[in-house]
């Protein structure tokens, strides 16, 4: 009980005990809920920090569960690699599964695995350490044999950072981890074709408003249409919102798209489907689930810092979609949290 108690006690779950509160409130006022339970479910998975962080696990079984994570993130490219270029058949009838799970979930783990076998890396003095670097490859090479933007984006710009965070430390790795996202992007645009129409699309609706590269579609990317429109609205009611699971109701009203609306059931980011639902006030509150979590990191790790590459990377993930939001990479992310904040103690 006291473990459960200090757990619920922490700044940043008061914080998600405010944003709880704040998305109850939501539903006393707008005009539209329909999508309310929709909401209220994946608010609910984040009490799940309680029974997560109040385990007791050993250092030990840490070390293994990491083991274990890039085992089977690694079989899960392998698979992928194998379903891509037809040397094995499709587990699944249905396009978008890729190996175990849907293609924009496994690019995201594959892209966080990379970058937690890169720290390990650097960390690693053991004479096998460069089984990391393998497991960077393949996973690189799933990645972008794959359409899963969020995966190929978080990968390249973390990456990055990296190689000039290191600069002075590891300047040959720096320089090294510069060539390689060269190299992976190259290569992948020129070999990959799904890779190539993913930046071609994207570079095209950028550049010409929104409107898709296809022929036969002349309907604005829904990316792009939802982002617009739910700026536009936002600044109507900035402070609270229209309500708790009000976005597909509002929207639908006030847009003639023909786009499947319940499939597209968020605006694709994070943090405009926050403030266009419970407003500034909630959006705050979110964001300083994640301002907590990063001072209890670097309270504990002041000389491991890399700690906080776990909140950064959730962070920048929910720009290109409502991940905190989604049941599996909500509980990737909770759990991950317990083990970073073992690992980098």
């Amino acid at each position: 009980m006291k473990k459960i108690f200090r757990t619920s006690s922490t700044n940043w779950f008061v914080s998600i005990l405010l944003l709880s509160f704040l998305y109850l409130l939501g539903l006393t006022y707008g005009d539209y809920h329909s999508d309310y339970f929709y909401v209220l479910k994946r608010i609910l998975i984040l009490f799940f920090f309680i029974p997560v962080l109040t385990s007791r696990l050993s250092k030990g079984t840490i070390n293994y569960s990491i083991i274990f994570f890039l085992f089977a993130n690694f079989l899960a490219a392998s698979v992928a690699l194998l379903i891509n270029y037809n040397v094995i058949s499709s587990f699944f009838e249905t396009a978008s599964i890729s190996a175990f799970l849907m293609y924009n979930y496994h690019n995201i783990l594959l892209s966080f695995s990379s970058l937690l076998s890169f720290l390990l890396y650097i960390k690693s003095n053991h004479k096998y350490s460069f089984l990391y670097l393998i497991l960077i490859l393949i996973y690189s090479f799933s990645i972008f044999t794959e359409a899963g933007r969020a995966g190929q984006l978080t990968f390249n710009l973390f990456f990055f950072f990296f190689s000039f965070y290191y600069i002075k430390k590891h300047t040959k790795k720096s320089i090294f981890l510069l060539l390689f996202l060269v190299f992976v992007n190259f290569f992948s645009y020129t070999n990959s074709p799904i890779f190539k129409h993913r930046v071609d699309h994207l570079t095209h609706t950028v550049q010409n408003d929104g409107k898709m590269k296809s022929k036969t579609k002349q309907e604005k990317d829904i990316r792009y249409v939802f982002a617009k429109s739910a700026k536009d609205l936002i600044l109507k009611k900035p402070i609270f919102g229209y309500g708790t699971g009000s976005f597909i109701d509002v929207f639908r009203k006030i847009s003639n798209t023909s786009r499947d609306l319940k499939k597209h059931k968020t605006p694709h980011n994070n943090y405009l489907y926050i403030l266009f639902e419970i407003g500034l006030l909630g959006l705050l509150v979110f964001l300083s689930i994640f301002y907590f979590q990063i001072k209890e990191l670097l309270h504990k790790n002041k000389h491991n810092q890399e700690a906080v590459i776990l909140p950064l990377f959730m962070l920048v993930l929910m720009f290109f979609d409502s991940y905190m939001f989604i049941f599996s990479v909500t509980i990737f992310y909770i759990f991950m949290y317990k083990i970073f904040k073992i690992i980098f103690n």
